[in-house]
């Protein structure tokens, strides 16, 4: 992968769910295949013009810091993988050598990685549970409108979160199974 000048760019505003995680995956690396690599992720993307090529990028969802996630991003590094980028916790990687390792070599250590998002969300549910519970027993009088407004934002989050818990917990499951049912 050869990366032309700077002063090639773009961005381009897109939004994934975390529950996205190998949708996004499959875009950046189509986008790579057009010649566009990935500089920042997020929401908006920013990428560099360079020659198209096949490479991988993989999200990893890691709330280390310091030392622990140095260590990390280092083994991924000898593994073969360039640590692009980081928004919030999920770290972008890419790799342009075919026969390099996985960034996850068993779905375990995937199920590992979304379990601490799952974590994330399920704490963020019970927060967004309890402000909605607020909203609603907080009420004066002359601001009910208000109040009421608040609550169904909060009931909006809850339910999707709810569906973000649904969904990475499906996940997890399948990732699990197929650990269990491969031939020894």
């Amino acid at each position: 992968m050869t990366m032309q000048g700077e002063s090639a760019t773009c961005s381009r505003v897109k939004w994934f769910w975390a529950w996205d995680a190998p949708k996004e995956e499959k875009w950046l690396e189509r986008m790579a295949r057009e010649g566009w690599f990935l500089v920042s992720g997020g929401i908006v993307f920013r990428f560099v013009r360079g020659t198209p090529s096949e490479c991988r990028y993989r999200l990893d969802y890691r709330s280390e810091t310091g030392q622990a996630l140095s260590e990390y991003i280092d083994l991924c590094r000898d593994a073969g993988w360039e640590h692009v980028d980081r928004f919030a916790n999920w770290h972008y990687f890419r790799c342009a050598d075919p026969a390099a390792p996985e960034l996850h070599t068993d779905p375990e250590s995937l199920a590992a990685s979304y379990k601490r998002l799952l974590v994330l969300l399920i704490a963020l549910l019970v927060l967004n549970l309890g402000l909605s519970i607020n909203a609603h027993f907080g009420r004066r009088v002359g601001i009910d409108s208000f109040f009421q407004a608040i609550q169904w934002v909060h009931f909006g989050v809850v339910g999707l979160l709810t569906y973000g818990i649904y969904r990475i917990s499906g996940f997890i499951r399948q990732l699990r199974a197929s650990t269990r049912h491969r031939a020894p």
